[in-house]
């Protein structure tokens, strides 16, 4: 894991400065991942992927080596280098279980990392695909208690920039409630990338545990001291 400085962690960018998804650590010791904010994300909220992109009948074609390496959607219309880096998985029809990772994209086709090149080929008559965008984030939502959370603000994003989240260590996170030190905290308040109160003999099937509280907010809509373990 690449150690980074505490200027990195407060910093965001309009461009990368690091590649998406990267983890990294700073030198205290907290774990932290790069992203690129779909919205605005205000400090000490928790941050969750945007939603998947559902891609139907798809066709496949190799490279001059033979790895199948390239998905072709006809007419998609995407944004170069919209899915760099995002992991998808071939979820129907022919060559349906296979999982791939992206390393770019045209207007119509998705060029896989060779290492992830399918071993089917993908059949434009009946082949669907899914991608996830693990590195693209929103706000936690309302009332939710299970978001994949990809990590925690620990400075404010505008829309579209890049920067750091908190994995794992001692931050900030804005609580809709007086959180208990020692307790658990989770998505579900009814303001977005705020955060509740783990729920008594509830597990990890019903609602995702972000970590346990340090010093709890003294009232709601207040940050609390907090020790992130997002896995």
């Amino acid at each position: 894991m690449n150690t980074i400085t505490f200027n990195d962690v407060y910093q965001t960018s309009t461009a990368p400065v690091f590649k998406l998804g990267e983890r990294a650590s700073t030198p205290d010791g907290r774990e932290w991942v790069y992203a690129k904010a779909a919205t605005a994300l205000a400090s000490n909220l928790v941050a969750v992927p945007e939603a998947v992109t559902a891609v139907d009948t798809v066709s496949s074609s190799a490279d001059n080596q033979g790895r199948i390496v390239y998905i072709t959607k006809a007419s998609a219309g995407w944004t170069v280098g919209q899915f760099a880096d995002s992991i998808g998985v071939v979820d129907d029809g022919t060559g349906v279980g296979q999982v791939f990772k992206i390393k770019s994209n045209t207007v119509d086709t998705l060029e896989l990392y060779a290492e992830t090149a399918l071993a089917t080929a993908l059949s434009v008559s009946d082949s669907d695909i899914t991608i996830r965008q693990m590195s693209l984030v929103d706000p936690s939502a309302v009332t939710v208690k299970i978001q994949s959370a990809v990590g925690i603000s620990q400075t404010a994003f505008s829309a579209l920039d890049y920067g750091f989240l908190l994995t794992n260590g001692d931050g900030g996170v804005k609580a809709g409630e007086a959180l208990t030190v020692g307790g658990s905290f989770v998505t579900g308040d009814n303001t977005v990338g705020q955060v509740v109160k783990g729920t008594t003999a509830k597990g990890e099937f019903d609602e995702q545990s972000l970590g346990f509280a340090l010093v709890a907010n003294a009232s709601a809509d207040q940050t609390a001291l907090v020790r992130v373990n997002i896995r």
